[in-house]
């Protein structure tokens, strides 16, 4: 069972990760001061595809993932094993298996493959707007396309709460994509420092990761222009012992607040705007200063004043 989850999330993230911040260069918004707004790239395919083509390349790439899928599951899973049945994975609570990170973690990756695939279909030569619907609604099919498949797996079974944290990620993606205020604004990104002495998979050792919102101050009018405006605040969730826990003293669920620096600003500010695109998805560790509350322990947390990987034995 957990070979299986962690070979799938492999796939997931090292394709949401690669396609969607190489292709996402063209499409994001450059917030550096002496540039204009928006920074922009021609990224289409050197001959327009007919809207036929461009629709069936749009189902052939669905068609295709869901196959994928599916003939993996059959292959190295236990797809088709059962009768389809519904799993409980829970939420956030202390008797969940990884205290809700792998929730956060559905979020963050159909978000990534939404902007993967909208950059994809952009290339070919769909228009924005429709890339918009189009890229988020493919990456929903693909997540969903596992969820069912789980459902005929003896080990997994299918979980609703994966669907509503795939359909926020995708929901989010859209509406960051319909209101370029919005987009201007806040991120949702992912922080994680690899652990190389722990034997976890390092894409889904959530005992490394912290997920969280990030509001922008640069895109305010308000501070565009002024040195506020490579401040940020945080908003973010992390667990730490809920995955191998048998290796920890102790179970962490935190949330917490914090002010830092928006890196991206700051590179796209020294005219590195390419490489800037990247720290609108991926935290940079120690930029911030964060202020938590621990949800198992009861207690607040300081900034930094406890191991970063959690409380090891």
């Amino acid at each position: 069972m957990q070979k299986k989850e962690h070979s799938i999330k492999n796939i997931l993230l090292i394709l949401a990760l690669s396609t969607s911040l190489i292709a996402g260069q063209a499409k994001d918004f450059d917030f550096n001061i002496t540039a204009a707004k928006t920074y922009t790239t021609d990224y289409t395919t050197e001959k327009p595809l007919t809207d036929e083509e461009l629709r069936n390349r749009v189902i052939y790439t669905n068609l295709i993932g869901a196959a994928v899928v599916t003939a993996w599951g059959v292959a190295f899973w236990d797809y088709f094993t059962i009768d389809p049945v519904a799993g409980d994975e829970g939420w956030f609570g202390d008797d969940t298996k990884y205290g809700g990170a792998d929730k956060l973690g559905h979020v963050y990756t159909t978000y990534l493959l939404s902007l993967g695939f909208a950059s994809l279909y952009e290339y070919w030569g769909m228009n924005e707007e429709e890339s918009m619907i189009y890229g988020p609604l493919t990456s929903w099919i693909f997540q969903g396309m596992m969820e069912i498949g789980d459902s005929f797996s003896e080990t997994q079974g299918f979980s609703y709460e994966d669907i509503v944290m795939n359909t926020l990620g995708a929901g989010f993606y859209y509406l960051r994509e319909k209101y370029p205020s919005l987009k201007e604004k806040l991120d949702l990104r992912l922080e994680y420092v690899p652990n190389f002495e722990g034997d976890a998979d390092i894409f889904t050792e959530y005992n490394s990761m912290k997920y969280l919102l990030a509001l922008k101050f640069s895109g305010f009018e308000s501070m565009e222009s002024s040195f506020m405006r490579f401040g940020e605040l945080h908003l973010g969730y992390y667990t730490r012992g809920y995955d191998n826990y048998s290796a920890y003293d102790q179970k962490e669920r935190v949330i917490y607040v914090g002010i830092g620096i928006n890196v991206s600003e700051v590179l796209a500010s020294m005219g590195w705007i390419k490489t800037s695109k990247v720290f609108n998805y991926y935290q940079l560790p120690y930029t911030y200063v964060p202020l938590g509350y621990d949800f198992d322990s009861n207690s607040y947390v300081a900034p930094y004043s406890r191991p970063y990987y959690g409380y090891t034995k």
